[in-house]
């Protein structure tokens, strides 16, 4: 059977959320988990008048996709096969001693879609399709951010308490994810990680994956490389266990590689086990522009297609701008305008993101213009060596001695 059939005939996923997980099941009972390290809320998607003919916007626009937007991620299904086949070799036979490392490094330059294509396409998949013997699973997600075992120690705390806030339970875990150990050679080692999931209810029926999105952040954000060192050898010997009760996927922005190099086992991970993910052909393209308005009810004519193909196509960082354009597109339908109209008036995939941007900036004052500029420098993480970043950093910090708290509030939002 080819990969798309594999995929059609069970495409459907149903899933059902709570404040701390949501659990994506496939409809012959196999059950997925997912934990969120962050539980902030996220930008809301737009939805279209109840009162027009078309339903929801079925695109993301600039929203990531994630674990519970399986059923309308289209154009991948081949990755997603070699994923979960990837995934599925490294699972088998971990008793023996030979056997690889449960780490599947998932790398591409930024904006190639790594994310979505673990968190919307990989994940869902082995609910469709559990791995043998594993049709229950507990899934960790996390970016590490500044403190990479802190944003550990939450999830694995959310996962054993199932408590959205387990302040006691994230504190005692981290100090045990920086407990050392010792084996038979006296080779030091941390092992907090498997200490823990070895110990969670069921994790014999139910195994735990760790999926760090965004790993290069432990490189851009993290300064201590202490703290870093710790949390990737917690993540290495978990992978390693024998028990095979631990899996760990990352996403790791290639022009990050080099840093790799500082941690020998993970480099060597990278070097045997890594999957580039290549740039969308032009036929996987057409079906993640096509499928999501074919299933809401609205096809998009053959013309507007090819116009996006022609926008897409060999530009970098372009998914996320071909779904913005995806959305004003059907923005414009539900006010009875053409998709070659809309797409003319924004000026193509990356035209109605810069133009809606020109027109939020130009649209503040002198002072919010100057709060507005050093916000932007604020988000940025410069390389030494490497490429310039974004950061995430808490909105206290992006306020200046002169400013209103209110006012840079009012910018941001």
């Amino acid at each position: 059977m080819n990969d798309s059939g594999l995929r059609d005939e069970n495409r459907s996923i149903r899933i059902e959320k709570d404040a701390i997980s949501s659990a994506i099941i496939s409809g012959d009972g196999n059950r997925v988990v997912i934990y969120q390290y962050q539980l902030e809320s996220q930008l809301k998607e737009e939805k279209v008048s109840t009162t027009a003919q078309i339903g929801p916007n079925p695109y993301k626009g600039l929203l990531a996709f994630q674990e519970v937007d399986g059923d309308r991620y289209f154009g991948r299904e081949k990755q997603i096969e070699k994923l979960w086949n990837l995934f599925r070799t490294q699972n088998e036979n971990t008793i023996q001693p030979e056997a690889s490392l449960r780490l599947l490094p998932i790398l591409g330059p930024s904006g190639s879609g790594k994310s979505s294509l673990a968190r919307a396409g990989l994940i869902p998949e082995l609910a469709r399709r559990p791995l043998p013997g594993k049709s229950q699973a507990r899934v960790a997600v996390l970016v590490p951010g500044t403190y990479p075992i802190e944003a550990l120690a939450t999830v694995l705390a959310r996962v054993a308490t199932n408590d959205p806030t387990p302040v006691a339970k994230t504190r005692e875990f981290a100090q045990e994810l920086k407990q050392t150990s010792s084996n038979t050679n006296d080779t030091i080692m941390y092992n907090g990680l498997q200490r823990i999931a070895n110990v969670l209810p069921e994790i014999a029926i139910s195994p735990l994956l760790v999926l760090v999105d965004q790993f290069e952040e432990v490189y851009s954000l993290c300064d201590d490389p202490n703290e870093r060192q710790i949390f990737i050898e917690n993540l290495i010997q978990a992978a390693g266990d024998r028990s095979g009760c631990v899996s760990v996927i990352i996403t790791l922005r290639s022009d990050f590689l080099g840093e790799t190099q500082r941690h020998p086992v993970l480099n060597q991970v990278i070097a045997k086990q890594g999957v580039i993910i290549p740039a969308m052909s032009t036929e996987e393209l057409r079906q993640a522009i096509t499928k999501p308005a074919s299933n809401a009810g609205h096809p998009l004519d053959e013309a507007v297609v090819n116009l996006l193909l022609k926008d897409t196509e060999g530009r970098e960082g372009a998914l996320p701008l071909l779904q913005f354009a995806l959305t004003r597109i059907w923005d414009g339908l539900k006010s009875g305008i053409e998709p070659v109209k809309t797409l003319e008036q924004i000026g193509g995939v990356g035209g109605a993101l810069a133009d809606e941007a020109q027109c939020i900036y130009q649209s503040l004052n002198s002072q919010e213009k100057k709060i507005a500029q050093r916000v932007f420098l604020g988000l940025v993480q410069l390389g030494e060596g490497t490429s310039d970043t974004r950061r995430r950093v808490k909105i206290s910090s992006l306020v200046s001695y002169k400013d209103e708290p209110e006012s840079v509030k009012a910018v941001l939002g």
